[in-house]
């Protein structure tokens, strides 16, 4: 059967006959992309114009590739002369023919574009060393048909195939023929990223009017970035260049003209958001259909997006390997411990402590950490973490991260990182590693809380004021030691992250939707969570208070004066009760992982202020109806989970096994929690009487000024260091000032778009309904009190529905207080999560933008079993508990 020498593209399907381009178009029509219609003269009509003359194009071709310099000149000026003789009306009728066929039209210009057997092939994509002919009129496309042969024949050709190291037959070139569009921009897209091999990304290179300057080199496109998430769907535009065009390509009568632009578009953007949301998502859609990486030439004109051509991207080497710019980052988890603005020195013990503590146990474990990507980065002077690495951290050991962002809070990634799986006997040699450190946990744990809390009585400011620096700095160094040697908070997280990645497999299709609101009561009232019985206890120092009229007077009376209602309970049983509450939680705080936070034990007013506030409510909550209403809940919950168990004994007794686990690993959580903050009292105590020390020797100007040295700087001054001690904490404390009234995301998906200031924030829904991730079951409606700082306490009356950035744990003595909690950020397994869920406090986490879009005093109805918030249609109000 005679090979055909025109096809409409939709019938290329053979690349021997058609070429790369033909191809490639054929195989994005069949799936269902939009193609400019056209027709391809195939590599049969090329090697009929040969035969014609008797021409043997391997033996020239061959001939060619072996000679140089003048003798190669003299084969291709032979072969463009046989090609140039060759009589192509009859073919060019033939085309004619087939154009009225197809109903094309016959006035307007065409595009001529090569498409050779070896071009846009995955080993080599000879790029721009073929002919492309655009604008040419009908009556003149045979002559660029020929031209196109000839291109063949070129030095440049033969250069890219030896360099290329291609071996056997001759190339053959078909040529596909469209009628041009009138572009109003194009350019080339790639479905990853050329230089990193980043799958979740697309690059686009986009001019305006025709592309051909650009794929010529002779402009410079705009270039843009696209972010990709997990399901190919573009998410953002990650980074944007404008060249600033001022010229278009465009055709004219008079033939292609470099057109300038008009006022109104001079150095804007080629592409709309949309434009280039449309062809991102498009372009991974190719990709996925081709089943390859591709680079991929395109149009818009005024009916949409065409595709001119796509090929394999040649040359992609491996991934590069992850760096922290390609890292998706949030402030979740450190912006519940740490203060809005931390010292220097507490973001060094951070970094420190999450290197030691965190990082090195996941490299013992076999995990791989590419080389320097970190767990903390600093803006603006607030610490992020990374949530890409410990996405990839938990994928490389073969666990589910679909939960990471619900546990630790904060969003989820948007752009999953390449991640090699570790080979199952590392992941076996992993898990028993973390075994190890979880039974470590619960073995070591209660003796090591008892040495932490020692530590703090050992070290305090009492007992040190007559210590020098000669003393202090062993005292600190013998402090870590003790630490590095006995830190449990890996192994504890391991062992609740374990229990919640098997609850959160089984129990969505044991229980159904609301496994969550079930499990969430399931947990409540557990008595052996050490950072909620403080709430209990704070209930039964205001039960003491109530029992005794002169005290309650002291409590009532205006106007208050918390010092001096102190000062008069001398000697009291309410005031031993609570100093012993003092003993046992006053060193805990707000921002408490910072050394520089102060501590309850520092600002006791405050702690009077709230035992005041439910003095003054009409119906104060007991201890007894607290431990009454959390058992119930609890109760009420695991029968629930019984019932729906229903005759499948079995999965009781597995949820039961996971389920104890789980609560006494949360225990362990908060309690090495709570001592851990014995830990950072000593270190407190004694840095604090170092900045003394450093103060009366004339290095320092205040006490405080410790907190502004770095742990590394710290060692340097007490050694000798020359450095300007004073001049450095002076433009530490400027930069710190600078940093407070500047606004930061919560997340950052692109640093880099951030550093430039272009990091946009997601926003709450639209309706007067928020959602967000249910913490501790219950529904409740009150008012929206805004908790910022420890300062706004005093203005928390009974009833309120606290609304704060994060729930941070030294928060607790307010969830008495309180009927619901509202955070921007959080997670399930935040401390503060776990202590409102342990009180049985109606909490929601992870609302975004809830603090922007509500005024104090909102009333609000919150439902925490489903995670939704709405805001009720009655104005905001200034709201006061009768406190002066």
């Amino acid at each position: 059967m005679d090979r055909p020498l025109i096809l409409p593209l939709a019938s290329c399907t053979e690349p021997s006959l058609v070429g790369g381009k033909a191809f490639g178009l054929a195989r994005l029509i069949a799936g269902g992309f939009s193609v400019p219609p056209g027709l391809c003269l195939t590599t049969e009509a090329y090697d009929c114009a040969l035969r014609a003359q008797g021409f043997s194009s391997a033996e020239q071709w061959h001939a060619a590739l072996r000679s140089s310099g003048a003798e190669r000149q003299r084969i291709l000026f032979h072969c463009h002369t046989i090609l140039q003789n060759y009589d192509i009306r009859g073919l060019t009728a033939q085309f004619i023919e087939q154009v009225r066929l197809l109903g094309l039209p016959l006035s307007g210009p065409w595009a001529v574009r090569s498409s050779a057997t070896n071009e846009d092939g995955a080993r080599a994509s000879f790029a721009g060393v073929y002919r492309t002919r655009l604008g040419i009129p009908i009556e003149d496309v045979g002559l660029a048909v020929k031209d196109l042969w000839m291109s063949i024949w070129d030095e440049r050709v033969l250069n890219y195939h030896a360099t290329s190291e291609l071996t056997g037959a001759p190339p053959a070139m078909a040529i596909v023929l469209q009628p041009l569009l009138e572009a109003s921009a194009a350019g080339v897209a790639y479905s990853v990223h050329p230089l990193t091999g980043r799958a979740t990304q697309v690059v686009v290179n986009a001019v305006s009017g025709l592309a051909a300057t650009l794929v010529d080199g002779r402009i410079t496109p705009d270039q843009y970035v696209v972010e990709i998430a997990e399901d190919n769907q573009p998410i953002r535009i990650g980074e944007r260049t404008i060249a600033g065009q001022i010229q278009a390509l465009r055709m004219t009568d008079q033939g292609l003209q470099q057109m300038t632009l008009p006022d109104e578009a001079l150095g804007l953007a080629t592409l709309s958001d949309e434009q280039l949301l449309t062809l991102a998502r498009v372009v991974k859609q190719v990709e996925q259909t081709l089943g390859h990486p591709v680079d991929l030439e395109w149009l818009f004109d005024e009916r949409g997006l065409w595709l001119l051509q796509a090929r394999p991207i040649s040359g992609l080497g491996a991934p590069r390997p992850l760096t922290n710019d390609d890292c998706e980052w949030s402030r979740a988890n450190f912006k519940e411990t740490m203060p809005e603005l931390p010292s220097p020195l507490g973001l060094s013990f951070l970094e420190q402590f999450m290197e030691r503590y965190i990082l090195a146990p996941y490299r013992r474990m076999g995990c791989v950490i590419p080389e320097g990507v970190s767990s903390v980065r600093t803006f603006q002077g607030r610490p992020y973490i990374n949530m890409t690495l410990f996405y990839s951290l938990i994928v490389q050991l073969r666990g589910d991260p679909s939960l990471l962002a619900e546990q630790m809070g904060g969003e989820s990634i948007t752009r999953v990182p390449e991640v090699r799986l570790l080979r199952w006997p590392t992941v076996i040699r992993a898990g028993l590693v973390m075994l190890m450190e979880m039974r470590r946990a619960v073995r070591c744990g209660p003796a090591w809380f008892a040495e932490m809390k020692a530590m703090a009585a050992e070290q305090c400011p009492d007992r040190i004021r007559i210590l020098s620096s000669e003393d202090i700095a062993p005292r600190l160094d013998a402090l870590a030691q003790w630490l590095d040697k006995r830190e449990l908070t890996f192994g504890i997280a391991g062992g609740v992250a374990h229990c919640l990645q098997m609850l959160g497999s089984l129990l969505p299709r044991w229980l159904g939707k609301d496994w969550r609101a079930l499990l969430n009561g399931a947990l409540q009232g557990q008595a052996a969570v050490i950072s909620a019985q403080q709430i209990v206890r704070l209930a039964e120092i205001v039960g003491m208070v109530r029992r005794d009229h002169s005290v309650t007077a002291l409590f009532t009376t205006e106007p208050w004066d918390p010092m001096e209602v102190r000062r008069k309970l001398d000697g009291s049983d309410v005031l031993r009760a609570f100093n012993s509450y003092l003993d046992d939680y006053g060193h805990r705080g707000i921002g408490e992982s910072d050394p520089m936070s102060s501590r309850f034990a520092d600002r006791p007013d405050l702690l009077l202020a709230v035992l005041r506030t439910q003095v003054l409510a009409p119906n104060s909550t007991t201890p007894a109806d607290i431990l009454q209403r959390q058992t119930m809940v609890r109760e009420r919950a695991l029968a629930e989970i019984r019932a729906r168990f229903g005759w499948r004994f079995h999965r009781w007794i597995v949820f039961s096994w996971w389920y104890r686990r789980l609560c006494r690993f949360f225990a362990l959580r908060e309690a090495n929690r709570h001592h851990l903050m014995y830990y950072s009292a000593a270190t407190r105590s004694l840095l604090l009487r170092l900045g003394e020390w450093l103060v009366e020797q004339g290095k320092l100007s205040s006490q405080e000024d410790i907190f502004y040295l770095t742990i590394e700087a710290r060692t340097d001054l007490l050694t000798g260091g020359s450095s300007d001690w004073k001049r450095m904490i002076q433009a530490r404390r400027a930069e710190r000032d600078r940093h407070a009234p500047i606004s930061v995301p919560d997340t950052i998906q692109d640093w880099q778009s951030v550093v430039r200031g272009t990091n946009a924030s997601p926003i709450a829904d639209s309706e007067g309904v928020f959602h967000g991730i249910p913490i501790s079951a219950g529904k409740v409606v009150g008012p929206v009190r805004f908790v910022k700082s420890m300062e706004d306490w005093v203005r928390v009356c009974r009833g309120d529905i606290l609304v704060v950035a994060v729930i941070d744990p030294g928060m607790a003595p307010l969830f008495g207080v309180a009927s619901g909690l509202i955070a921007e950020m959080g997670g399930t397994l935040s401390h503060g999560a776990i202590i409102a869920r342990e009180y049985g406090l109606p909490a929601i986490a992870n609302v975004t933008g809830i603090m922007a879009r509500l005024n104090e005093g909102d009333r609000v109805s919150l439902d925490a079993e489903r995670g939704e918030i709405i805001a009720l249609d009655e104005p905001g109000a200034s709201l006061s508990c009768g406190q002066s």
